[in-house]
Order: structure tokens, then sequence, then C-alpha cells
């Protein structure tokens, strides 16, 4: 187990254990995330048991490119969204996916998938090539890691590499849901009345 700066030297050894099925606690553009390789069954399985998350919640899937949406989860992402997916403000996209992806959808047949426009978790995902599962660093029903110390307290040596990246209090994301040619905003998050003005897209509310 390693508790190291979150520094584009320090990359490689979290990809390598990502790359070995073992899960990394990452700075995130919103909280710290328990984090796992998204292509990989058996690592995301991990972290509902390192959460004690409750089996049929699906995961946060993070991505630094959105052809890694369409290449890995073979998914057209629709026009729609992708506004959405490129504001400046972290917002996640409800998208529907096939079966073959139950493991993380937990057969509610739609993943959420958000971009990384910057920072640390970009540079990290950029390297890792792949997508992520993300979500936040703590068991469940109990206060998100605000750092990375706190993180450790709920997971201990079950991690292999937490990432410090010092104290973070952000806001869950957005998250938005496509329909036919409008988009139902699931919860706001981060965004206010003036960004869903400025993203110019038709909204209507559940």
């Amino acid at each position: 187990m390693f508790i190291v700066d979150a520094v584009k030297e320090k990359i490689p050894l979290g990809v390598e254990f990502l790359n070995s099925s073992f899960p990394v606690v990452l700075p995130t553009d919103t909280l710290y995330g328990i984090c796992a390789d998204a292509t990989n069954p058996q690592a995301v399985e991990k972290i509902y048991n390192l959460k004690w998350r409750n089996p049929k919640k699906p995961l946060i899937v993070l991505v630094s490119n959105l052809k890694l949406i369409e290449e890995f989860f073979e998914i057209e992402i629709p026009k729609t969204v992708l506004d959405f997916f490129n504001y400046p403000k972290p917002i996640s996209v409800l998208l529907k996916v096939g079966n073959k992806f139950g493991y993380i959808s937990r057969g509610s047949g739609h993943i959420a998938f958000r971009l990384v426009k910057g920072g640390f978790i970009k540079e990290f995902l950029d390297s890792y090539g792949k997508p992520i599962v993300a979500p936040s660093a703590n068991w469940e029903g109990f206060p998100p890691a605000e750092t990375v110390f706190q993180a450790f307290l709920y997971f201990g040596n079950s991690v292999a590499v937490y990432y410090n990246g010092g104290k973070l209090r952000g806001e869950p994301s957005a998250l938005v849901k496509p329909e036919g040619d409008k988009v139902i905003v699931l919860r706001k998050g981060v965004l206010n009345d003036k960004d869903f003005q400025t993203l110019g897209i038709p909204v209507i509310s559940p």
C-alpha cells in the first residue's frame, strides 16, 4: 500500500495496480473516488465490496476522451448531450448500455458517464487509456472522504495506492439523461439555472 502525492511522476504506479485489478483512490474533478478498471468485472466487484455498496446501485464511469465511451461500451453518444459532456463544470450523462455491462449498470440498462477536462485526474486517465469506475471514497451511508487520510481510514490496506490531492470539498456532479431531443435533469449538482441557460439545450425536469 502506498500514499503518494498526486503528481504526474507517480501516475505509473497507480496504472500498474489498476492493470492488475487492484483499486486506487484518486482525487477526481469533484471528490476523492475509489477507482477500478471499468472494463474488468472482477475489479469492479471489489469496489462494491470495499464500499459495502448496495449491489443494485450502478457506478459512475470517468473518461478523458469521449471516444473511449464509444470504443469500450459500444454506444453512440447522442449529439444532444455533447455540450453537457464538454461543459466546464462536471456533468454526468446517463446513457443506455447493453446487457454485457450489467456488472456496472446493475441491471438498470444505463450508466452515468463523465468526461474529465483537467487536473490530475485527466492526466491519470490519459495515461491509463481506459475508462474507470469512480464512486466516492467512503462506505455506503457515510460521509465522502475529504482527504486521502480519511479515505485510508475507510479502506486501509485494501487499496493499493492513495493519491494525495489535498482537501476536497467538491459538490457532486450534475446528472442528466437524454430523452429523444430533450434532456431530463435528474440532479442539478454544481449547476444553477444560469448554467442551463448558457448550455442552450432544451431541458425538462423529471
